[in-house]
């Protein structure tokens, strides 16, 4: 499989009939973590609205998919580097918080004990205000109302990273940030 670009969670028991599903809109594969779904599709837009279009045209076709998230990018780490190669990731979102409300999320799959989703949280909203900062600009972390989500997923040691704005999570329900 591609590099992935799509994180989707089913309910119990349901990975088999999403796979089968999925499986006519790209390349989907188990995550090996319980109900979770890595993919790539070629377009995470047009995918997102052929979902939406299932969901709104007959909702009991899909109604076993519980949330996906369209990933900007992907990256293997180590687990010494894990902090350095994700502040690298989030740099580019920099720009995109400026004068905004946001907050980051981090969803961690594997290091149990090893990787503390709270605390990788905190630091990377702190570098993203600090670098914001040092451009003369600024952000506010805010759990209400975000205008943006800056979401981590971890698969083991792979890592994928996105934003979701206010307007996606209004267009899209099943892009649901936990």
């Amino acid at each position: 499989m591609k590099e992935w670009n799509v994180l989707i969670s089913t309910y119990w028991g349901q990975e088999k009939k999403l796979l089968r599903l999925l499986s006519q809109h790209g390349e989907f594969k188990s995550s090996g973590f319980k109900d979770v779904l890595l993919g790539h599709v070629e377009d995470a837009n047009l995918f997102l609205n052929k979902l939406e279009g299932m969901r709104q045209e007959n909702p009991e076709r899909i109604n076993f998919l519980s949330r996906m998230i369209p990933l900007e990018q992907t990256f293997y780490f180590k687990l010494p580097d894990f902090m350095d190669n994700l502040k690298e990731a989030v740099s580019p979102y920099v720009e995109k918080i400026a004068d905004r409300k946001f907050y980051v999320r981090v969803k961690r799959r594997g290091h149990k004990g090893e990787i503390s989703s709270h605390e990788i949280e905190k630091e990377i909203a702190g570098f993203l205000v600090e670098n914001l900062e040092k451009a003369g600009k600024q952000a506010h972390v805010s759990f209400s109302d975000p205008d943006v989500i800056i979401v981590v997923e971890t698969i083991g040691n792979w890592a994928g990273v996105t934003s979701i704005t206010k307007e996606m999570k209004e267009k899209y329900p099943l892009l649901k940030v936990k």
